[in-house]
């Protein structure tokens, strides 16, 4: 099973700018070259959110899944400065992603890196305020891929940022 983070394109803070629209459109043809194939794609109620998934989804043929009760995880959280609130949103966080793990198949998360952050700890078991170390780049995708090894399974970073689609020739 793999879990794509695709990072949405760059936005004002509301919405796509061209530029970020241009960006996930060069994701898109990438990934259709490469035959892509996901089971759905999750994205929360954030504007930006939506609208990224909306692009991947329309183009790609994917089914996309709105959950709005989660909302971005600020970067105090990955520094490891939690209120109540934040503590209550990583546990939603952590529910949404066992949800994802226990559907089986791959999957694509279209949401804000600081989402990303926290459900790359949740199953590699990094700590949080580690993962503060990756860049996480407009329009990029990472992958995270669950390995058997034995009678069990383990969750590695396959792909961490790649913009190679951006690239202009």
């Amino acid at each position: 099973m793999k879990i794509y983070f695709i990072h949405p394109g760059e936005n004002d803070g509301n919405s796509l700018t061209d530029n970020g629209i241009w960006q996930l459109n060069m994701l898109v043809n990438r990934l259709v070259i490469d035959h892509f194939r996901a089971d759905r794609i999750y994205a929360n109620g954030h504007d930006v959110s939506r609208q990224s998934a909306g692009i991947l989804g329309k183009s790609l043929g994917i089914p996309i899944f709105h959950d709005e009760r989660f909302v971005e995880v600020k970067k105090s959280v990955i520094e490891g400065n939690l209120t109540e609130a934040d503590v209550e949103n990583l546990e939603y966080i952590n529910l949404f992603i066992d949800e994802v793990v226990k559907n089986g198949k791959d999957s694509v998360v279209a949401l804000g890196d600081g989402i990303h952050r926290a459900v790359i700890s949740r199953l590699t078991g990094m700590p949080l305020h580690s993962t503060r170390h990756f860049s996480l780049w407009p329009g990029s995708i990472s992958v995270l891929q669950r390995q058997n090894i034995g009678s069990t399974g383990v969750w590695r970073m396959t792909t961490v940022n790649d913009t190679n689609h951006l690239r202009v020739p």
